[in-house]
């Protein structure tokens, strides 16, 4: 059962609250049941039996109570509780707890932890023995009409890894010999539930009271996975009162053995081990239990059904009530003992009444409109407006039934999941759902991408255009549908360029696609970072990432990286190193560089201007320059003079006037052209060597001949110069004689 789209469950929790049959039975915290035949205690905790004093039930005094309390008993001849039908024979078969020992009791094992209730008084069963129930929980209704008695215990485990709230419905028709107990167990949790065990232990000394003794016949008399049926059966070995308990389901073992007040667990019943036999027969003082192995899903619900029977007679019946799981007035299977009403969510709908119980009682309904037949124990409504229907049952063995219940035709059901919805992929809305007077409750399907289904206005994040249904039910439990549709629009696919890289100081156009509008960041080195191609100028290697928006508004990104490349570090060079060449010669210009490009300009003279090392022969000084381009584009230049010179030329002055005026004071030869002057001496006219520089200085001739001689001033006339140079070309000697005149 689904706890979450369980409509029955919704209907009846709705309809619950509307009217409960009485309180009368219910004293402290316990209640008390009574039929013709079958008289019951159920304590606080959910266990069969009561010490308290039971009120007058409503066919008169409770049955034979003794000092320790009331568990269960029966009229099994349905004599009237007389006690003289012949010898040894008991007035009535039960068990009221004697000697008062914790006889009767449920527990629930999950994971290796057991959780027990048992009586008497409430208890559990931790590591250091009895204490108080494991279990919190209270009796909430009890139920009179129709012929059926019915109440209803409400708890809940609430512990590390499980979360339960457990509802148990005892009830059973007033002619029976049977009772029957329904328990629903749902997962409040967030987490599944595998393996759970829900165990029913009891202790039948039905004998006791009247005869004495605590021995039975305890037997297997159907088990899984042989049988299709759970029942064991215990006999007293003393007046013969019979006990079994049973169930028609696959998720059901029986077995008997331990009294269940020990360390002993469900899992050990399931199995047959640890003191528990699951086949086969035995004469003792024990237990007998039904145990149950459910998988219990986060936010789901599970039913079992079970069945005490207190007399042989009515094990079919008591078997296929737990089939049903109920008894009483039904509609649609869903109970309507307790609230005397049921609704018809739409006109023209068909509702299957039941009236189960005694199976000796003739029933008839009133009126006959909308009706299949007005006898019979289930027929066929159809209902076009909201009517009162009688039902009457004759022939049972506890009097005439009469009673009234109201199939309510509803047409006040609303639904409205708001309007249509657009979003993009990635991203969430809110719905806005409504669902008129019992607005909290709000069923979304599916819940896929939902944050809580159960809610007007959860949040959602579908990743794929869906239709959410939203199902709303109205007081009387009735749903209403109506739907949205969230269409999921793809993001734009945007597209910013592959990676790029730009030399220092230059400038690319960036170029986004994909969009309608863009935003580009960091906004740094961007002519506008607002539009889909901005021109790029930084310095440094950078990451853009562009943010566009297509037509639907939906956003996705792109990034592309910009590196810089430094300019190729270059110097010009000529080989040889001196850049003074004569006129004619040559020289090999030079790059050092990483470079792959070269343009050398002018081109005059060289030998190739696109490679790196042409060979250079200019006929005039030239200024050279080379742009070099790098790998990545990058361009750089750098310079380098070749100068070209002449032959080399000694010039000898005529004549110098050594006078002190500071003009023409001293006497040396000039050079001109690629060489040096070494040496140069001066004779006067008899010979005589009257001057001699053998490091002269033809800059400015600062060491040359100041027109003296030992110490006094030559005499005015004619010399004789002899000088030497050397080429610096090939460095050859050149000699060069002359004459000049000394003038003062």
């Amino acid at each position: 059962m689904n706890l979450k789209f369980n409509t029955s469950l919704i209907v009846f929790m709705i309809l619950s609250l509307i009217a409960f049959k009485g309180n009368s039975q219910m004293v402290g915290g316990d209640v008390f049941l009574q039929g013709c035949f079958i008289e019951l205690g159920i304590s606080e905790c959910g266990v069969y039996g009561s010490s308290a004093t039971p009120p007058d039930g409503p066919l008169g005094e409770y049955h034979g109570i003794n000092i320790n309390g009331l568990g269960f008993i029966a009229d099994h001849e349905k004599d009237g509780w007389d006690e003289s039908t012949g010898a040894g024979e008991p007035n009535f078969c039960g068990d009221y707890f004697t000697p008062g020992s914790p006889e009767e009791g449920w527990a629930i094992e999950w994971d290796g932890d057991v959780w027990e209730n048992h009586y008497l008084p409430c208890l559990g069963y931790g590591e250091t023995g009895f204490g108080a129930a494991d279990m919190d929980g209270s009796i909430t209704s009890y139920v009179d009409a129709a012929g059926v008695q019915l109440a209803v215990w409400e708890g809940e485990l609430d512990e590390t890894g499980i979360n339960l709230s457990i509802t148990q419905t005892t009830s059973f028709p007033n002619g029976a010999l049977f009772f029957l107990t329904s328990v629903e167990l749902c997962n409040t949790g967030d987490t599944d539930l595998t393996d759970v065990y829900y165990t029913r232990n009891v202790d039948p000394d039905q004998d006791v009271d009247n005869c004495g003794s605590y021995q039975t016949e305890n037997v297997i008399v159907y088990n899984y996975p042989s049988d299709d049926t759970a029942l064991v059966t215990a006999d007293g070995e003393s007046c013969g009162c019979f006990l079994g308990i049973g169930a028609v389901d696959n998720r059901a073992r029986v077995s008997y053995g331990n009294f269940f007040i020990s360390p002993s667990t469900p899992s050990d019943a399931w199995t047959g081990t640890g003191g528990y036999s699951i086949s086969g027969s035995t004469s003792c003082d024990c237990a007998v239990q039904i145990t149950f192995k459910v998988d219990i899903p986060a936010g789901e619900c599970t039913i079992i059904n079970y069945a005490h029977v207190l007399d042989p007679s009515d094990l079919q019946d008591a078997l296929e009530a737990t089939l049903s799981g109920g008894v009483g007035l039904t509609a649609n299977g869903v109970s309507i003992s307790a609230t005397g009403q049921y609704a018809v969510c739409e006109v023209g709908d068909t509702v299957i009444l039941e009236a189960n119980g005694d199976p000796a009682v003739t029933w008839t309904w009133s009126p006959d409109i909308y009706l299949s037949s007005t006898v019979g124990d289930s027929i066929v409504a159809t209902p076009e407006e909201t009517t009162t229907y009688t039902v009457t049952g004759v022939g049972g063995e506890c009097g005439d039934i009469t009673t009234s219940f109201t199939l309510i035709v509803d047409e006040d059901e609303l639904s409205d999941a708001g309007p249509d919805q657009s979003i993009c992929i990635g991203s969430s809305t809110t719905l806005s759902g409504f669902g008129g007077p019992a607005e909290n409750i709000y069923l979304w399907s599916p819940d896929l991408g939902l944050s809580d289904p159960n809610i007007s206005n959860p949040v959602a994040s579908p990743i794929t255009t869906t239709a959410y249904t939203l199902t709303t039910y109205d007081t009387l439990g009735c749903p209403a549908y109506s739907a949205v549709l969230i269409t999921v629009d793809p993001l734009p696919i945007i597209n910013a360029g592959a990676d790029v890289a730009i030399c220092v100081d230059g400038e690319i156009e960036l170029e986004a696609t994909g969009g309608v509008s863009y935003v580009w960041t960091p906004a740094i080195g961007l002519s506008n970072p607002n539009i889909a191609n901005p021109n790029c100028t930084v310095d440094d290697e950078t990451t853009y990432t562009v943010t566009g928006t297509d037509e639907n508004g939906c956003i996705n990104t792109d990034e592309i990286t910009v590196s810089v490349n430094y300019l190729p570090e270059i110097i010009a060079t000529a080989n040889p190193y001196t850049i003074d060449v004569f006129l004619g010669e040559t020289t090999q210009l030079d790059v050092v560089t990483g470079g792959i490009i070269f343009n050398w300009s002018p081109p005059n003279g060289l030998s190739d201007p696109n490679i790196q090392n042409p060979i250079a022969q200019p006929e005039d000084t030239t200024i050279y320059t080379v742009t070099v381009t790098d790998q990545y584009g990058c361009v750089n230049t750098d310079t380098v003079i070749v100068n070209v010179i002449g032959e080399l030329k000694v010039l000898l002055p005529n004549a110098f006037s050594p006078n002190g005026d500071g003009v023409n004071d001293y006497y040396y030869p000039a050079v001109s052209g690629s060489g040096d002057l070494e040496y140069y001496a001066i004779y006067n006219r008899w010979g005589e060597m009257i001057f001699e520089n053998t490091a002269p200085n033809t800059a400015d001739g600062s060491n040359g001949w100041d027109g003296t001689w030992n110490g006094t001033e030559a005499e005015v006339g004619s010399y004789v110069v002899i000088a030497r140079a050397k080429k610096s070309f090939d460095e050859a000697i050149q000699t060069i004689n002359g004459t000049f005149v000394l003038i003062r």
